[in-house]
């Protein structure tokens, strides 16, 4: 039996801009060319907020000339629709099922590929620890032998229940062999539990992206999930500090961090 404890998330795409295509716009709408209306440089994701914004009134070449001035105005009145615009791509391992069942519940603006328990063997797959017991805290031996008995159980059951239905399910009542070995390992994942470690692509805005921070950020937040949405933000702080930059990250008295956005809801 393997485990694991703590989640790894890599940034895989981001935005892109077509910056002829941007010249060309502009031009056949009459307004200034890209230098002077487009402030905010070769940083593509405020590019793309900046353009989108700038369009709802025309306003390319007029108005606020600083960028952070820019995009804190839009965060503050909560103008979110702009920042849909602007997509990041995540692929994500060393989480567990438990965590993904959360996750995949936010909707708007997401897009998931998850490893597929139906076709991938989970033999020699991995567990996640709970960071309760995963971060070694004092007085949760008891605790983790208890979770170590169960997850050994439920691995040596998946093993058992493949090997016994590869012996008596007919091979003729299947089309092809992919088709039996899907129906073998759909029946014994029955027995995996919540900690079954999982891989997942997700696709988000940054919109989307922000709310999920809050949300699974927050205090009231499941830890595991917490750990992945601080370890997103630290990417995406970097990638685009002028739409992740207003979150304030603290310590709490357990250990664990929250995160909190200077303009909420946006």
């Amino acid at each position: 039996m393997r485990t694991v404890s703590e989640p790894k998330a890599y940034l895989v795409t981001r935005p892109s801009v077509d910056w002829e295509g941007i010249a060309a716009f502009l031009e056949d709408e009459g307004v200034p060319p890209i230098p002077e209306s487009i402030r905010a440089g070769k940083d593509e994701s405020a590019v793309v907020v900046e353009i989108s914004a700038r369009l709802c009134y025309m306003s390319y070449g007029r108005g606020r000339k600083d960028i952070t001035n820019f995009v804190d105005n839009l965060l503050s009145k909560g103008d979110g629709s702009v920042f849909e615009h602007v997509n990041y791509g995540f692929a994500i391992t060393g989480v567990s099922r438990a965590l993904t069942h959360e996750l995949v519940r936010h909707r708007a603006g997401f897009a998931y590929s998850q490893r597929s328990q139906r076709f991938v063997d989970e033999s020699e797959g991995r567990f996640v620890l709970p960071p309760a017991l995963a971060d070694g805290r004092d007085g949760t031996e008891e605790a983790m032998a208890l979770l170590t008995d169960a997850l050994e159980s439920a691995s040596a059951s998946y093993e058992k229940l493949v090997t016994a239905l590869e012996e008596v399910l007919p091979k003729d009542i299947f089309s092809d062999w992919r088709d039996r070995r899907k129906a073998i390992r759909q029946a014994a994942r029955a027995v995996l539990p919540n900690a079954t470690e999982t891989k997942i692509f997700v696709t988000a805005n940054v919109r989307a992206w922000r709310h999920f921070i809050q949300m699974r950020g927050a205090a009231f937040a499941d830890w595991e999930i917490r750990k992945l949405a601080l370890m997103i933000l630290e990417v995406l702080a970097v990638e685009a500090p002028l739409l992740f930059g207003d979150f304030t990250v603290e310590d709490l008295p357990d250990g664990t961090q929250i995160a909190t956005p200077r303009y909420s809801k946006v």
